[in-house]
């Protein structure tokens, strides 16, 4: 678990997941405050950076 804790899960919510052991998810915060559970696939994190990268274009 890295320097984190471990997280038991519904396995209701790990089949809309489509979660299997052994894979990661990760925590996003989200601007009203709360948080927001997704798998960690590498899409996210390329989506990201694409909308952070937009988002610096439009403020220039």
């Amino acid at each position: 678990m890295g320097t984190g804790l471990g997280v038991e899960l519904p396995h209701d919510v790990l089949d809309q997941l489509k979660l299997h052991k052994g894979e990661s998810l990760f925590l996003e915060a989200m601007p009203d405050g709360n948080y927001r559970l997704a798998i960690n696939n590498g899409t996210a994190d390329e989506q990201m950076t694409l909308i952070e990268d937009y988002m610096h274009e439009e403020d220039a």
